[in-house]
């Protein structure tokens, strides 16, 4: 009995001194070298106690779930941009139509001597005012069914 009390107990102590350190060398170049063996002129430094924080418990289908809703969040948030982005162009180029159209009486261009000319190109201005505020349309409604973007949890 006597003989396992000494045996745990010098297991005991070897375990304490076989305890790692970490050991900072500098040499005569001025190489820093950190070991877990110490040796000539090695200093021992104390560091902090690591801390482990253990991970919270979500299961790797809740993950991929918000990894999902995320990256459809985002295909959204880029056919919104892209939307947005056709529907000024159309507008700006509207404004450009009825500009040059003035409401039905557009100015007469040198080219336009013959009066049929002058008629054909109002009819052309009219005809893409008309499909220019269809395709406004069609692009607000576009843009008005996206569904609506979620909060991210």
């Amino acid at each position: 009995m006597k003989k396992n009390f000494v045996l745990v107990i010098s297991l005991f102590f070897l375990s304490c001194l076989s305890q790692a350190g970490v050991y900072k060398h500098v040499d005569e170049k001025g190489n820093v070298t950190y070991s877990n063996i110490p040796s000539n002129n090695a200093k021992k430094i104390d560091l902090p106690p690591i801390v482990v924080v253990p991970s919270p418990s979500v299961n790797t289908g809740e993950i991929e779930e918000r990894i999902a809703k995320r990256r459809d969040s985002m295909k959204l948030e880029e056919q919104r941009e892209q939307l947005q982005g056709k529907i000024s162009e159309e507008e700006k180029r509207l404004n450009e139509v009825r500009d040059e159209y003035k409401d039905g009486v557009p100015d007469r261009l040198g080219s336009e001597r013959n009066y049929q000319r002058y008629l054909n190109r109002v009819e052309r201005l009219r005809d893409e005012i008309n499909v220019r505020e269809r395709n406004l349309n069609v692009l607000r409604n576009e843009l008005q069914n996206l569904p609506v973007k979620t909060k991210q949890p």
